[in-house]
């Protein structure tokens, strides 16, 4: 028989346990496997930034009386997480004009610098359209472990390279699923993203997210900056559920983001991923962006004066 203090610790253990559910990516049956997603898109103008963040954290933080109205079993907390995201596209972009991505991550954690998936990667995509409801994504993961010694052109890859050698496969029939031809896709920009995330979990169990993203990205003397905020449901609870379930998870999402949206009549509800997002925007200052038919020309691919030559060369058509 257990004693008390032993069985209290049990407890204590498993509830740890559970709200921390949603950080568990890389078990083996989450990699190749398709994860559907929903998510709005809520954008918020950077001078206003500040007043909308105080909002979101007094309300579903501090506030534990008026998140309990939610839901009774309802609890939050919060961190802070910067990402830095490096998408990958085909040479005519098609992910961009899909509206998809294809991107490896890396993670911080700045509240908790010790936690265990600080400082882990991982290689994604990220799919539009998989329903007729606009808020649905899929999502598809893989692990990074580049090889030690590069013995092949799939080692030698930038993107490639990168996924864990017995995964490679999975990946590649993947992307060739959705039309893409792995060997041509290169990296064509890199988004830097401080993110406030507040999670809230039911029963000691993950639910979801509301994500507060301040996001930056450059290329030569072009940079966009812009602030999200991203009211997510937790993919791997609603990927698992009963229909009933999701109906329910859906309600809250949808309640959660029109309190925002009445609270902040001037927030946007824009869908846009924030590849495309960064990339438009960089683009309206770098016309010839889309034009550099071997991929996107970054300063530590080539020499500076060769690059511009170059780039200044394809200028009459990007004005046309």
């Amino acid at each position: 028989m257990l004693c008390i203090p032993c069985l209290l610790l049990l407890i204590a253990l498993n509830s740890i346990k559970h709200v921390h559910a949603d950080e568990e990516d890389f078990s083996a049956a989450g990699y190749s496997k398709l994860r559907v997603e929903q998510e709005a898109k809520l954008l918020v103008p950077l001078e206003r930034a500040e007043a909308v963040w105080k909002f979101l954290y007094g309300r579903y933080v501090m506030n534990v009386t008026a998140l309990k109205e939610l839901d009774l079993l309802f609890a939050s907390y919060c961190n802070e997480e910067q990402f830095t995201d490096t998408y990958f596209d085909t040479p005519d972009l098609k992910l961009l004009s899909m509206e998809s991505g294809v991107r490896h991550r890396r993670r911080i954690n700045l509240t908790n610098p010790d936690d265990r998936k600080s400082g882990r990667e991982l290689m994604q995509i990220k799919l539009n359209d998989l329903s007729q409801n606009v808020l649905e994504r899929g999502e598809i993961k893989f692990e990074i472990k580049r090889p030690a010694n590069k013995q092949s052109p799939e080692d030698n890859h930038p993107m490639l390279g990168m996924v864990k050698s017995s995964q490679r496969e999975d990946f590649k029939q993947r992307l060739k699923e959705i039309g893409l031809e792995p060997f041509s896709m290169k990296p064509v920009l890199t988004v830097y993203d401080l993110r406030q995330r507040i999670y809230i979990t039911r029963d000691r169990k993950p639910f979801l997210s509301i994500s507060f993203d301040n996001a930056s990205a450059d290329i030569w003397w072009a940079k966009t900056r812009f602030v999200e905020i991203e009211p997510e449901l937790n993919e791997i609870v609603f990927t698992e559920s009963n229909q009933e379930t999701k109906q329910y998870i859906e309600t809250i999402l949808h309640t959660i983001t029109r309190e925002i949206q009445q609270q902040f009549p001037f927030i946007e509800h824009n869908l846009t991923p924030k590849y495309n997002k960064s990339f438009y925007n960089l683009e309206a200052q770098l016309p010839f962006l889309r034009f550099l038919s071997d991929g996107i020309c970054t300063p530590h691919k080539m020499f500076w004066p060769s690059c511009l030559s170059r780039c200044f060369s394809l200028w009459p058509a990007a004005i046309l």
